[in-house]
């Protein structure tokens, strides 16, 4: 108790400072190193905050991770029961999810683990509502799913924020930012396009991580909270689905109106849906396969035909070398390359080799060292 109460003394004092401090030219860089030691104590106390309570043991499977995100009551565990049959506990009042539920979606030949996870609360990221456990399962999962009552759909606005000061971004470009570290010559930094932070701000950022050498490379916009959350490696990127459920309690053009309204003030994919009736279960399966950016490639022997039955699922940008390594990690070093029939080839049975880019629906043939 004590560290942590010196912990926000010396934070109060800090954030004290900061605000005082005129922001110009003269005081970037103090300003930049004073951002740095924030950010370190901030996460010096979440991670104490952390350490109390029992956390959520979870075991990851299958080719891809979807949470599910809700308030309590919005349907979270009617949605997984009717996208993977699993039973979660299901009642007509709030906090019924007590943990995490797992469920599985097989969807177009992938294998899709779906986390039912106890109802969020606000302030979920001070911890209240075992907020901090909860978020730590996002962070594992590639795709957020969120659950919201069409009774209430601003519940998405304020997810979305909660989860922003969890410091998971939802749906946002990560800002493309590259660092060089170097033994002498100082700080350089270049950027080809973009607004981006002062070079004094910068190296005052980096000063505050201990880093005094350095090629800076940034390209498109990118504040100055963006390159500290960077240093820092706090911030998470992932995309979402929005699910609006309960929609048989509305006529059509008001699901229709909430919906696109949804739609304009987050630009998530929304989908409208009754879980208890079953309704759209479908598009929203289709809508999270899409959202996860899973490729299905078919293998087939040398010789032989392709196995339509059970693909080879690997994600969006990955090579043939990737497919081999999936395939069988001990036997990829002897990869040589692959001969490709279907949408990233240009005709059949071409030739690639291992650097190759595949896409959804291509039948490979790896060819290995004899």
């Amino acid at each position: 108790m004590a560290d942590k109460e010196a912990l926000k003394r010396k934070l109060d004092d800090l954030e004290k400072e900061y605000s005082g401090t005129k922001y110009n030219k003269a005081t970037n860089k103090h300003l930049g190193i004073l951002r740095a030691k924030i950010s370190e104590i901030k996460e010096q106390m979440d991670k104490k905050s952390s350490k109390k309570g029992q956390g959520f043991s979870v075991k990851k499977s299958g080719n891809a991770t979807v949470c599910m995100v809700g308030f309590p009551n919005a349907g979270k565990s009617s949605t997984l029961r009717a996208l993977t049959g699993v039973e979660s506990k299901v009642a007509s009042y709030a906090f019924t999810t007590l943990d995490v539920i797992p469920g599985n979606l097989d969807y177009k030949g992938a294998k899709i683990q779906i986390f039912d996870l106890p109802g969020i609360v606000e302030e979920a990221h001070a911890g209240k509502g075992r907020g901090r456990e909860i978020i730590s399962v996002m962070r594992s999962a590639d795709l957020v799913l969120f659950i919201v009552d069409i009774n209430d759909p601003s519940g998405i606005i304020k997810l979305v924020e909660e989860l922003k000061l969890a410091k998971i971004r939802i749906n946002a470009k990560r800002p493309s930012i590259r660092i060089e570290k170097k033994p002498s010559g100082g700080v350089t930094v270049s950027s080809a396009f973009g607004k981006v932070p002062p070079k004094d701000s910068i190296i005052g950022a980096l000063n505050g991580h201990k880093i005094f050498n350095a090629n800076v490379y940034l390209n498109g916009d990118c504040s100055e909270e963006e390159f500290e959350q960077f240093l820092s490696g706090q911030v998470m990127y992932i995309n979402a689905v929005t699910a609006i459920n309960k929609i048989d309690q509305k006529t059509d053009s008001e699901v229709k109106k909430i919906v696109d309204d949804v739609v304009k003030r987050t630009g998530i994919k929304t989908v409208p849906i009754s879980a208890e009736h079953f309704i759209n279960i479908d598009a929203l399966k289709e809508a999270i396969f899409t959202s996860l950016g899973l490729v299905r490639i078919y293998l087939r022997p040398k010789g032989g035909s392709a196995d339509f039955e059970k693909p080879l699922v690997v994600d969006e940008g990955e090579t043939v070398l990737d497919a081999a390594k999936k395939l069988n990690s001990k036997t990829a070093k002897d990869a040589i390359c692959a001969y490709v029939t279907g949408p990233s080839a240009k005709f059949k049975a071409q030739r690639m080799g291992l650097e190759h880019v595949l896409m959804d629906g291509d039948v490979v043939t790896l060819v290995y060292r004899k």
